[in-house]
């Protein structure tokens, strides 16, 4: 058994990191640092194809907290136009100022990820000794990226999320508490608040949910670092 440090920050998507903020990070010492889905935002594009032109201002904000956080930071997601010319919405994965690898979308939204394409690339990585699984947003609800995890033993999976749905908060917290125990996983959700969105990040694993942000913090930035114990995807 393993014990990893996964720090997550439930961060507004419209808003900058402070210095005192990568600083908090920095001094976590966690291994992970996860972004919300559509974070970070910081130019109001009317599309997707729009917001794609800022690719490269997106990244240098997450290289500025990599040259102070040596660990991998996955997050949150922009949209960029992929190698073979098709609009994704794209997970950057950052380590040591260098941009490692994207995750894509697989499953865009019909309303938000207009004119996107779903993407081909893995939903397994092995990075800082940990082997896992990502999700992006309606990711979560594609049977066969679950198949896949489920067919390579996945353990621990990162879901970048923004709430959408019309669930209560308790309603969420039942939900994603009952998918990580039928699927004996531990599933960590990260949410960015926005215009009125609430962000319900959250820890579930095959005990119950571990960690959850408070009903009155569903509009707040908060910043966490947890302690998952994996048994079987720790490859060092």
């Amino acid at each position: 058994m393993a014990v990893i440090k996964i720090a997550i920050y439930q961060k507004n998507l419209h808003k900058r990191f402070t210095a005192d903020e990568i600083t908090k990070i920095q001094q976590s010492k966690a291994h992970f640092l996860l972004l919300p889905e559509g974070y970070p935002h910081f130019f109001q594009s009317s599309t997707p194809s729009d917001a794609a032109k800022h690719e490269k201002e997106y990244q240098d904000h997450l290289l500025e907290i990599s040259e102070k956080f040596s660990g991998v930071i996955l997050g949150g997601s922009h949209y960029r136009t992929n190698e073979e010319g098709n609009l994704v919405s794209a997970l950057p994965i950052v380590q040591s100022l260098v941009l490692v690898d994207f995750y894509e979308k697989k499953t865009p939204n019909v309303t938000l990820d207009l004119g996107t394409k779903p993407g081909l690339t893995e939903s397994i990585f092995i990075m800082g000794g940990l082997r896992f699984g990502v999700m992006l947003g309606d990711d979560l609800g594609n049977q066969s990226i679950w198949d896949e995890f489920h067919k390579e033993n996945i353990e621990i999976i990162f879901h970048l999320d923004t709430t959408r749905n019309q669930n209560t908060y308790e309603e969420d917290l039942s939900f994603y508490e009952g998918l990580a125990k039928s699927k004996n996983i531990h599933l960590i959700r990260v949410c960015g608040p926005s215009e009125g969105i609430p962000a319900r990040s959250l820890y579930a694993s095959p005990s119950g949910i571990n960690w959850k942000v408070g009903k009155i913090e569903e509009d707040k930035d908060v910043f966490k670092t947890l302690s998952v114990n994996v048994m079987r995807s720790y490859l060092l």
